[in-house]
């Protein structure tokens, strides 16, 4: 028998409404890349202290990596979300993974750094096209599950931030195996994609490409929300290891333990933060996750080397990290059914502009002190995301549409 990724007569949709173990099947495999994202970026996040210093660069180069990374991403996030409204969603994230692929490979080897801001600009540029079209797939599959959806997602990304400090620490100062791993495992997500997702989406009416009918008062909010979300957790990525590793000196296996927190909460809760969004409101969970992101954001920088202090509010950051999957998701209840892509593309193009200035900003206030300037960077950013997000207005239930009409796309 056929897999369905091979069957000409399946959609995504068809095969998902089949059973609860069909639908599972769908989401595990198109999640997958979640995993990746998750995994390289914690990976490249713990590793690059030593990547760095083994190409002779100073702890500067750590935000300018960092950005690179988040420019690839915000340069074709648009390209994600526009390509999972008009085109196979399918071979919109092959190509995707794909590029992932090569190019994390390239970031455990490159031996010089325009090499390496090189690599990790494509990287972005692979995750930037899968991003969007995945946590667009998952709302848009069945809308009155969007927050369980695209909690599945943060589940599988949080997982791959878990998993790599440990995979990674044993091996350090060398770096080289880990991300050979890395690139292994997207072949591998290649593979299960091409075999098990059918290459048509869904039936439905097509339209034209624009931005028409995306842009309302709740959409503006939330592009301003995801704006400093991105400021907040690129300022964090970019930094956090340095600060753990170098600043408080603490051992590799220590960093790892403290590192891995912010992916197990994302693990743990993340799927009950979705079903709660799905019953009592999306907009109650965007602003729960906004504040949860804002205690650990002050808290992880506050504690110095306290070791539980840092697990507990290591854990208590990592809980928001589904933050941007539940804004997309929100942000998908406020358009049209065929606008999904495209505003999920706007919302994470966004949300990877305020990426690109984490890192900048941060280095800009390490002269006054390293504690000083997370507190300064990650504070005042993920408190103006909880402030704002008062300004949302309720989003009623009838108003989410199904999505379902009869033309193949």
């Amino acid at each position: 028998m056929k897999p369905y990724g091979l069957r000409n007569n399946e959609t995504i949709r068809s095969v998902a409404g089949k059973s609860k173990a069909h639908f599972l099947l769908i989401v595990l495999v198109s999640v997958f890349p979640g995993f990746l994202e998750g995994f390289d970026g914690s990976l490249f996040q713990f590793g690059a202290p030593y990547v760095v210093q083994s190409i002779h660069g100073s702890p500067a180069m750590l935000g300018i990596l960092a950005t690179g990374y988040a420019a690839g991403i915000a340069l074709f996030s648009m390209v994600g979300g526009f390509l999972f409204d008009k085109f196979s969603v399918k071979y919109t994230i092959l190509l995707s993974v794909a590029v992932f692929s090569v190019f994390t490979l390239v970031s455990g080897y490159a031996g010089n750094l325009p090499l390496l801001i090189v690599a990790r600009l494509l990287v972005g540029m692979g995750v930037g096209m899968f991003q969007p079209a995945i946590i667009a797939f998952l709302g848009d599959l069945f809308p009155e599950m969007r927050g369980r959806s695209v909690s599945i997602f943060t589940i599988i990304y949080g997982g791959g931030i878990f998993a790599a400090p440990y995979i990674i620490s044993p091996f350090l100062p060398h770096f080289h195996v880990p991300f050979v791993v890395s690139a292994a495992l997207s072949a591998i997500s290649l593979v299960l994609f091409y075999l098990f997702i059918p290459k048509t989406y869904k039936k439905a009416e097509k339209h034209e490409i624009g931005f028409k009918g995306i842009f309302n008062r709740n959409i503006v909010v939330l592009s301003m929300l995801i704006l400093f979300f991105g400021v907040t957790l690129f300022g964090y990525l970019g930094y956090y290891s340095q600060y753990l590793l170098k600043v408080l000196s603490l051992s590799p296996g220590q960093a790892a333990a403290i590192s891995s927190m912010g992916g197990l909460g994302g693990m743990i809760t993340a799927f009950p933060l979705g079903m709660l969004a799905d019953k009592i409101g999306r907009k109650q969970i965007v602003r729960l996750s906004g504040f949860l992101v804002l205690i650990g954001s002050v808290g992880i920088f506050s504690v110095g080397d306290h070791i539980i202090a840092l697990f507990i509010f290591t854990f208590i950051f990592g809980i928001g990290f589904g933050y941007a999957g539940f804004i997309a998701a929100l942000g998908q209840d406020c358009v049209k059914g065929h606008l999904a892509g495209r505003v999920t593309g706007w919302l994470f193009l966004l949300y990877n502009l305020g990426s690109i200035i984490g890192g900048p900003v941060f280095a800009l206030f390490i002269p006054f002190g390293f504690s000083k300037a997370g507190i300064i960077t990650l504070g005042i950013s993920s408190l103006l995301t909880f402030m704002l997000s008062f300004m949302i207005q309720n989003v009623s239930k009838s108003s989410i549409e199904s999505g379902v009409s009869s033309e193949t796309v």
